[in-house]
């Protein structure tokens, strides 16, 4: 098989740990409706030329932070250290923020098994106009619930753009029809946490180039660079303007002796 080019770039690396820049379009691993797809196990593994173990997931469209063990040994510590973390993503939404301050979100969810768990975050937005209607939000999530950003934010009335699970398909149709916008507006921006041998991580992802050319045509681009430092840092190119995305051939190697990543978005 031909060398490939993993089209990802590491933010942050560690003995047995690594933390890349998920580009959006690419699914964390393998599924049986994408059996052959490059996604970012397989990529992140020819990033660092060995067997890594994703440690949670992010949806295909969205982007950002994603972490990885190098070291099947720390699969599981990472998962627990994961637990305790500091993550924050960016929002982009339907509709002008009304809220000056910090918002807390309490709704509960339920799990896989139809039980009710409590799921708490806090969001505050970054900017927000009028027209077009939308804003930028910062989402702090404290519990890990599946989409719980996307459900809560779709709880304060304002759900993610190109959200197909949670959003407006009206809204969803007027973005991609007018602005061009072809994914989920979900950005993995920051994860903070220990790390098992007790050191502190803190990294951020950078934007990819597809979201920050169009926020720097909103009228709210200048708030939000003002009200998050590193916000306007040079842009990571998407992985077809990187070198091409296409599905690859069959690969079948696969984690093993891990256990499976957990869905935090």
């Amino acid at each position: 098989m031909a060398e490939r080019d993993p089209g990802v770039r590491a933010l942050a690396q560690g003995e047995g740990w690594i933390v890349v820049a998920k580009p959006p379009q690419v699914i964390t691993h393998r599924n049986w409706a994408h059996r052959k797809e490059y996604a970012m196990l397989q990529r992140v593994r020819d990033l660092v030329g060995g067997r890594v173990y994703p440690i949670h997931r992010l949806d295909r469209g969205a982007s950002g932070c994603l972490l990885f063990a190098t070291d099947r040994a720390l699969a599981a510590p990472l998962q627990a250290a994961l637990g305790g973390a500091r993550k924050r993503y960016l929002a982009f939404v339907r509709g002008c923020f009304a809220a000056d301050g910090e918002v807390r979100v309490d709704t509960p969810m339920k799990d896989s098994n139809g039980v009710l768990k409590e799921a708490h975050s806090r969001v505050r937005a970054l900017g927000r106009s009028e027209d077009p209607r939308c804003s930028l939000l910062l989402v702090h999530p404290e519990t890990g619930r599946y989409h719980q950003v996307r459900r809560h934010v779709r709880d304060l009335n304002h759900p993610i753009i190109r959200d197909g699970d949670h959003g407006d398909g009206k809204v969803n149709q007027w973005w991609r029809d007018h602005r061009g916008v072809q994914r989920l507006g979900l950005h993995a921006w920051g994860l903070a946490l220990t790390l098992p041998d007790g050191a502190p991580l803190d990294v951020t992802c950078p934007l990819f180039t597809d979201q920050r050319a169009l926020f720097e045509t909103l009228p709210w681009w200048a708030d939000a660079v003002a009200a998050l430092p590193g916000l306007d840092a040079d842009p990571l190119p998407t992985v077809a303007e990187a070198q091409g995305g296409a599905p690859d051939e069959e690969d079948p190697e696969a984690p093993a002796g891990a256990p499976p990543p957990v869905d935090t978005e």
